[in-house]
C-alpha cells in the first residue's frame, strides 16, 4: 500500500455561539449602551457589545448604581478578561453570572430591547453616568479565585532527599500542586511545597479546600461572603404574598409567631421558582435546628456538669448593675455587672467617665455590642479601656480597626492573653476625659519618618499606587491622622521620606497605626495593609515594621521602613517620671535633675535592641513581675543596686568639693528597715 504523511492545519473555527444570545449586540455603540442602561436602575443589568477594535468585546453593567464598563480580548479560539482565560464567551457570562464580576456584582439582568420594554423606565438615570469622569473610562474585572486542593495521607511516607515531604497516616496536606510523573507536591506542618508521591493519598473536601483564598476585604463589605445577620427562622411563619409588593410580583413574608422577636420581613425573587427555593430551604432549616436542639438536650441529660466549672460562679457574680453602690460599703468584688454599647456609652463620657472608673477599680465589668450590629460590626473599644473595663467583647470574626487595635493592646505582657492596666488608673485624682489630672506620666514627641515599603500587596492585576496613613489612637486630646502622598505605580520599593511630629500627653493609652492604602482609577482609597502598636512598645532607630492584613496575620515580605524619634520631656504638673525615679511632691535639685536627664539618655542607648522589630523584646509588665520574683533579700538588694547605679550618674555632675564631702553608707542585712 501506499505511504504518506499528513499534518494538522488550521483548526475548524467554533460556531460563533455568543451571536444569538440575549444579551450581545454586534452593531452597538459605547453611548448606546449607556442609553440603555440609564433605562435600567438594577445593579447586575449588562449587556456585551462588539468595540470597533479588532478581536475585542466589551461588556457594560451596572454596579453600585453606577454604568462601568470592562474589555474583553480574544485569542485564537479563546477570550480573555484580564488574567481570566475563558474558551467562549458564553461561558464567560456564565462563570460571572454565578461569580462576582466587580467587587459584590453579579451579571444578572441581560439588556436589550425587549427587556428594555419590560423593566426599563421611561426616563434615562443620567447619574448612573461617571461623575466628571471620562465616559470611556474602563475598569477591571474580580480575579478568578484559586482554588486549593486537601488530600489525606493513606500510607505513611519517610523522605529520601531534602525536597521531599515526610508525613504519616493520615496526615492532611493542603496546598498541593499536581505535577506529571506521578509526583505532587504540597504543604504538611512548617513544610511547603515539598514532593510526595501521588498514591500515598487520596484527595477530600473540605469547606477550607473547596473556598477561595481570602486575600483582600473591601471597607464597603468587611465581612466578604461571611454571615451578616442572624434570624430565628423556628419562631417564624412563612406567608406567601400571592399578590405581590409593589413592583415584586414575588413575595413571601417572615412573620415572628411573638411580636417582641422582631418586626416583620417581607423577601422578594425574581422567579417563582426560586420563591419555591427559598421556602424549601427555610423549613429544612427549621426541622434541622429542633432536631439539633432536642439532641442537644437528650446529651445534656446524659452528661453531669463538672464540678469544678460550678465551683468557679462563687468569684464572679453577675449582678444588676446599680451606681449608687460605687464607693461605698455595699459595692463587693465579687459582683460583676454586663453592660450593651449603647448602656455603657452613658457611663463612657466626660460627666459619669470617672465615676465608670471608680467602679472598674473595685469590680469587674463586661461589655458587649449591641443586638442590633446584624452585619457583626464592632464599636470602639479604646473610651471603655480608657475607663478600666476588663472584658471588652468585640466581634472577632469581622476584619476591622477595632479588633486591629484589640491584637495590638494584647502584643505587651508577652502575648500572655492579659495586660496590667497602667499605674495611673489607680490615682483617685485621674479623669480619662481631663488632661489636667495627669500625675506621673511624662509628655512623649514622637517622631516618625517614612521612609520606604516594599512587596506591598495589591488588588488584582494592576499595580497598586500606595500611601501610608499615620494614625494616633488615644484620648482625644492626642488623637491626630496623617498620611503621605501616594506613590504613583510602584508596589514593590516605594519610598517617601516624610517626617511626621505628634506630642502625646498620655502615652500609656495611645496606640501608633501604620495603614498602607492603593489609590485606585476612581481615586478611591483601598486598603493594603496595616500594623498597629502600643505606644509604650516603641523603641528608638530605624525600624522594619512588619505588615499584616485586616484580619492581623502577616503578609510575607510586606514591611514599612520608618525611623522612630521617642523623647520624653516634663509634663504640665511639673513631675519628671523616670525608671529610677518615683514622681515626689519635693523640690528637685539642679545637679540631680542634670543627673536624672543624664542617666535616662544612658539608658535610652544602652537599651537599644539588636532587633528591628518595633516592639521590646521584654515588655514592661512581665519585667515588673519578675522584680517581684524571688525572696525579700533579693528584691531589696535590687532596689540598693538601682539606687547606687543612679548615685553614681550624679557623681559625673557634682563639683570635686561636693563629692569628697558625699558620704556613701553601706547598707546590709544588719541595718536595714
Amino acid at each position: 500500500c501506499n505511504e504518506f504523511e499528513m499534518k494538522l492545519t488550521e483548526p475548524v473555527p467554533q460556531t460563533n455561539a455568543h451571536e444569538s444570545r440575549e444579551w450581545y449586540h454586534a452593531n452597538l455603540s459605547r453611548s448606546q449602551a449607556e442609553n440603555m442602561l440609564m433605562r435600567v436602575p438594577r445593579d447586575g443589568a449588562f449587556l456585551v457589545r462588539k468595540r470597533s477594535e479588532p478581536n475585542s468585546f466589551a461588556i457594560s453593567f451596572r454596579a453600585e448604581g453606577k454604568i462601568k464598563h470592562c474589555r474583553v480580548l480574544q485569542e485564537g479560539q479563546s477570550v480573555m478578561l484580564g488574567n481570566s482565560e475563558f474558551d467562549s464567551l458564553v461561558d464567560l457570562i456564565s462563570y460571572y453570572e454565578k461569580h462576582p464580576l466587580y467587587r459584590k456584582m453579579k451579571l444578572r439582568y441581560p439588556i436589550n430591547e425587549d427587556t428594555l420594554e419590560k423593566i426599563g423606565t421611561a426616563e434615562p438615570d443620567y447619574g448612573a453616568l461617571y461623575e466628571g469622569r471620562n465616559p470611556g473610562f474602563y475598569v477591571e474585572a474580580n480575579q478568578m479565585p484559586v482554588f486549593r486542593t486537601t488530600a489525606k495521607a493513606k500510607y505513611e511516607y519517610r523522605a529520601q532527599r531534602d525536597d521531599e515531604l515526610s508525613f504519616t497516616k493520615n496526615a492532611i496536606i493542603s496546598n498541593i500542586d499536581k505535577q506529571e510523573g506521578g509526583w505532587w507536591k504540597g504543604d504538611y506542618r512548617d513544610k511547603k511545597q515539598l514532593w510526595f508521591p501521588a498514591n500515598y493519598v487520596e484527595e477530600i473536601v473540605s469547606p477550607t479546600a473547596a473556598e477561595p483564598d481570602r486575600n483582600e476585604t473591601t471597607e464597603l463589605s468587611p465581612l466578604g461572603d461571611l454571615l451578616r445577620g442572624s434570624l430565628d427562622l423556628a419562631s417564624c411563619s412563612v406567608v406567601v404574598r400571592n399578590e405581590g409588593r409593589g413592583s415584586r410580583p414575588h413575595v413571601f413574608t417572615l412573620v415572628p409567631n411573638n411580636p417582641s422577636v422582631g418586626p416583620v420581613l417581607d423577601l422578594a425573587t425574581n422567579s417563582l421558582e426560586e420563591l419555591k427555593e427559598w421556602i424549601y430551604g427555610i423549613r429544612e432549616a427549621t426541622v434541622f435546628t429542633e432536631a439539633k436542639i432536642e439532641e442537644g438536650k437528650l446529651m445534656e441529660r446524659k452528661h453531669k456538669i463538672a464540678m469544678e466549672l460550678s465551683d468557679l460562679v462563687i468569684y464572679c457574680r453577675p449582678v444588676q448593675f446599680d451606681e449608687d453602690k460605687i464607693g461605698t460599703e455595699q459595692a463587693c468584688f465579687r459582683d460583676m455587672s454586663s453592660f450593651p454599647e449603647t448602656k455603657a456609652e452613658k457611663y463612657i463620657n466626660k460627666c459619669k467617665g470617672k465615676k465608670f472608673l471608680q467602679y472598674n477599680r473595685l469590680q469587674l465589668s463586661r461589655i458587649y455590642p449591641r443586638g442590633q450590629r446584624l452585619d457583626s460590626s464592632n464599636y470602639d473599644p479604646l473610651p471603655m479601656w480608657l475607663c478600666g473595663s476588663q472584658l471588652v467583647a468585640l466581634n472577632f470574626q469581622t476584619a476591622d480597626k477595632p479588633m486591629q487595635m484589640n491584637q495590638a493592646l494584647f502584643m505587651v505582657n508577652g502575648r500572655s492573653g492579659y495586660v496590667l492596666q497602667p499605674p495611673i488608673m489607680r490615682d483617685d485624682v485621674f479623669d480619662p476625659f481631663d488632661k489636667t489630672t495627669l500625675r506621673g506620666i511624662d509628655k512623649v514627641d514622637l517622631v516618625i519618618e517614612v521612609l520606604g515599603a516594599r512587596h506591598l500587596p495589591k488588588h488584582g492585576r494592576g499595580i497598586v499606587s500606595p500611601l501610608v496613613e499615620i494614625e494616633i489612637c488615644g484620648t482625644d486630646y492626642d488623637s491626630t491622622k496623617v498620611k503621605t502622598n501616594s506613590e504613583a505605580d510602584n508596589g514593590l520599593n516605594p519610598t517617601w521620606q516624610t517626617k511626621f511630629e505628634f506630642s502625646l500627653l498620655n502615652s500609656a493609652f495611645a496606640f501608633l497605626r501604620f495603614v498602607v492604602y492603593e489609590i485606585d482609577m476612581f481615586s478611591d482609597q483601598n486598603f493594603l495593609a496595616q500594623a498597629s502598636f502600643p505606644i509604650q512598645g516603641l523603641r528608638t532607630g530605624y525600624r522594619s515594621v512588619p505588615l499584616k492584613n485586616s484580619y492581623s496575620e502577616d503578609l510575607e515580605l510586606a514591611s514599612l521602613l520608618v525611623h522612630v524619634d521617642i523623647s520624653k520631656t516634663r509634663g504640665e504638673n511639673g513631675e519628671l517620671l523616670s525608671p529610677l525615679f518615683a514622681a515626689s511632691p519635693t523640690a528637685v535639685p539642679a545637679s540631680a535633675q542634670v543627673g536624672r536627664d543624664r542617666f535616662g539618655e544612658l539608658s535610652s542607648v544602652s537599651s537599644s535592641p539588636s532587633t528591628m522589630s518595633p516592639l521590646p523584646q521584654s515588655p514592661p509588665q512581665a519585667s515588673a513581675y519578675r522584680v517581684m520574683d524571688g525572696p525579700l533579700d533579693t528584691r531589696y538588694q535590687a532596689s540598693i543596686d538601682d539606687f547606687r547605679v543612679s548615685q553614681e550618674s550624679l557623681l559625673d555632675h557634682m563639683d570635686p568639693q561636693n563629692r569628697r564631702n558625699l558620704r556613701r553608707t553601706k547598707v546590709g542585712v544588719e541595718n536595714r528597715v
